[in-house]
């Protein structure tokens, strides 16, 4: 879909790069605007945000009605304490990655993350940070996804679901990797288990902060 979206429906930025090691890290950013050419966004000052530039990135709009992802690049950056400015190239296209109605929650299970990238397959032993009814992200030791959707078991305590999944993003927690996906291909009881989950975890978050 075409990149036209009122920026009074922007929430945030999400901005994944590679840093001066070539690894990947992503971070929040506020919308400062957007113009017919450019789009500027902005963080908190940090003395170590020293990246190459130009380089091709992934930008994540999350807005008041849902995640949208897209392709472009990083033109530049500049420094006026305590905000660093990004200068990015306003893409021309975006792809709608899921709606906001879907409410993550963390969770602690086991997975079995499934990999094929140019026809050699890969199985990783893996656990899930947090899920929901339309996605799930995973903590690895090491950042690796398919070029193409890819499988997921998890292994719940009420049963083990098999799902198609497709990457989304990554960010670099410690020393291992948050990796984030959208379910591609879910029946529909192992998608109605999930919601149950994660109301159930709604539940006994309120009950928690209430006591």
């Amino acid at each position: 879909m075409k990149f036209d979206l009122d920026i009074d429906k922007i929430k945030y930025l999400k901005i994944l790069y590679a840093d001066t090691n070539g690894s990947p890290v992503t971070i929040k950013a506020g919308l400062k605007k957007i113009t017919e050419h450019e789009i500027t966004a902005c963080i908190k000052f940090e003395d170590y945000f020293n990246i190459k530039t130009p380089q091709d990135i992934t930008l994540s709009v999350v807005g008041t009605n849902g995640l949208y992802r897209t392709k472009t690049v990083l033109k530049s950056y500049s420094s006026d304490p305590p905000y660093i400015f990004l200068y990015l190239e306003k893409p021309e296209n975006m792809d709608f990655m899921q709606n906001r109605e879907y409410f993550r929650v963390p969770v602690s299970y086991k997975c079995k993350y499934m990999v094929n990238n140019n026809g050699i397959p890969a199985l990783f032993d893996a656990e899930i940070s947090d899920i929901s009814a339309s996605g799930v992200s995973i903590i690895l030791p090491v950042h690796v996804f398919s070029e193409k959707d890819s499988k997921i078991e998890i292994i719940t305590d009420k049963r083990i679901i098999i799902a198609g999944i497709k990457y989304i993003r990554s960010e670099r927690i410690n020393d291992s990797y948050k990796l984030s996906f959208a379910f591609t291909k879910i029946s529909e009881k192992d998608r109605d288990c999930i919601s149950q989950i994660c109301i159930l975890k709604q539940i006994e978050t309120k009950r928690n902060n209430i006591v």
